[in-house]
């Protein structure tokens, strides 16, 4: 009887699904099921839309829509705690690039936050306008870049990554804005530290100079 409960319980750890770990370059462009939320409950939770990004017909974006209201779906945030959660340090990550558009009226001020051991730490604003097309932002993540907010050490935190939020906030602030808008994302990528790649290139060209 021992032998068949522990083959039963073998056999349903293997459906059970691995954590997920981020990964360099990984890219989310929303073609399916999506692991994003808004928080719970939200009247307004993130949905996937379809031939809504840059590429137009065949290509889906997530649709964040906020109602500005001081409880549930009044900010306008998403975060993620499976797919983008991990050590960005010994992956090589050093950046998230993302495809945004603002479909608001108000000017927006895109940051990503993050969580983990060492506490909340949030990126610069990057604002885009209201009513713009699309536009690829850049997020610089690596410790030294990130601003301290209820956190201790950076390091740990980009080490451990718990949870990792995309918000507007003008204010430094991993909790968002209580604003009525909307957003557009796609295309979400992990990047490393485009100085790496640059050496080597210029590298390339010093050897095809020389011996040209």
């Amino acid at each position: 009887m021992k032998g068949v409960v522990s083959s039963i319980l073998a056999a349903g750890c293997l459906t059970l699904p691995l954590e997920a770990a981020v990964t360099l370059h990984q890219i989310q462009d929303f073609s399916g099921v999506h692991d994003w939320s808004g928080g719970i409950p939200n009247p307004n939770p993130p949905v996937v839309v379809p031939d809504a990004g840059p590429l137009g017909s065949g290509d889906s974006a997530l649709r964040v829509t906020s109602n500005g209201g001081s409880g549930p779906g009044g900010k306008l945030l998403i975060f993620n705690t499976s797919s983008w959660t991990g050590n960005y340090t010994a992956a090589g990550i050093t950046g998230i690039t993302a495809d945004m558009r603002n479909t608001g009226t108000n000017t927006l001020s895109f940051r990503l936050a993050f969580n983990g051991p060492g506490g909340w730490f949030v990126t610069p604003a990057s604002p885009v306008a209201a009513f713009t097309g699309w536009v690829q932002l850049e997020f610089d993540i690596r410790p030294f870049s990130l601003l301290n907010l209820e956190g201790s050490d950076a390091a740990a935190t980009m080490a451990a990554v718990s949870q990792m939020r995309i918000l507007h906030s003008s204010a430094v602030d991993f909790r968002g804005a209580q604003l009525s808008g909307s957003f557009l994302v796609d295309d979400i990528e992990a990047i490393p530290e485009p100085s790496a790649w640059m050496i080597a290139a210029m590298a390339g060209f010093g050897t095809f100079f020389r011996k040209r």
